[in-house]
């Protein structure tokens, strides 16, 4: 199994080489950065000399090196200063989106892609419209948002992340849909208290403002490697798991034309299945609020490609 991770020298992509390594899902991790090829190295011949025991090659590279490739996360991105919202990524990022698809396209076009830069619907959209990408061999990676959805729900029932269950879906930002109707505590159904409901949904607006007021030039990159980790091994494995992934959608949840994030079944060939929950009524409406916004983004992308 060779996994090639773009972006390897940023916050994302170094944590997630790291994590896939350490957890033995690759025989190849091929390393590929822009500008900062100094980090890059340093990276890859730390992370060589970490990894050693475990017999897994760990390498920097470039894009010629990606033939053979069975899995590329493409973590790379244009350095954008602050932000408020994801969107405001967009212009900088798709003009790199393009170019790293058509280098995908043209060294391992059979691999399974990851767009794990934002905004990852959109950006994710603008790969496979770019590199005519099969869609169900394409994903964006969304998984943060039902990470944080646990642990504000672990939070307001004062108990640990680990008895929680419960997913989120549509936009990769602060159109999201936490889906309560999803939410698991011990294995079991729960009707999520009110003020539980009030405080999720005024702490998703915050998450980013929080992160980018640190100034700190870093980005959620221990999460993303955990979430990363998962993906990869639902593939590696063959699974068939349920994960919350941004997917190209053609007709499913009666949208087509855009990517947004919904419930997939993973596996060996990439996407199985699309799965369609019933959603209930206020998440319904917020899921078309979700892709309202993000077919206004699909026109911008479409105007840049």
């Amino acid at each position: 199994m060779k996994i090639a991770i773009i972006g390897g020298a940023g916050s994302v992509g170094a944590p997630t080489a790291f994590y896939l390594a350490a957890q033995k899902l690759a025989d190849e991790i091929l390393m590929i950065g822009g500008k900062q090829q100094n980090v890059l190295k340093q990276h890859a011949m730390d992370l060589s000399t970490a990894m050693s025991a475990k017999n897994i090659i760990i390498r920097a590279g470039d894009y010629q090196d990606l033939e053979g490739t069975d899995i590329v996360i493409n973590a790379a991105g244009i350095a954008q200063g602050l932000i408020t919202d994801r969107m405001e990524m967009l212009p900088k990022n798709i003009v790199l989106i393009k170019a790293i698809a058509a280098h995908i396209k043209r060294q391992c076009p059979d691999a399974f892609v990851i767009t794990a830069t934002n905004p990852v619907d959109p950006l994710n959209y603008a790969t496979y419209l770019a590199g005519g990408f099969d869609r169900k061999k394409l994903i964006g990676y969304s998984l943060n948002d039902s990470f944080r959805f646990r642990e504000m729900i672990a939070k307001g029932y004062n108990m640990k992340v680990s008895r929680v269950g419960g997913i989120v879906i549509g936009e990769h930002g602060t159109a999201q849909v936490p889906l309560f109707s999803t939410v698991r505590i011990d294995g079991k159904i729960v009707n999520v208290a009110e003020d539980i409901k009030r405080s999720v949904f005024q702490t998703i607006p915050t998450i980013l403002r929080d992160y980018e007021g640190l100034r700190a030039g870093r980005t959620a990159g221990w999460t993303c490697a955990i979430g990363l980790e998962l993906i990869v091994r639902a593939v590696v494995e063959n699974s068939g798991i349920v994960l919350p992934c941004s997917v190209v959608l053609e007709g499913e949840y009666g949208l087509k034309g855009l990517s947004i994030s919904v419930p997939v079944a993973l596996g060996r060939t990439g996407v199985q299945q699309i799965v369609e929950y019933n959603l209930e009524k206020d998440e319904q409406e917020r899921f078309e609020i979700a892709s309202g916004l993000l077919f206004d983004a699909v026109k911008k992308v479409e105007s840049y490609l």
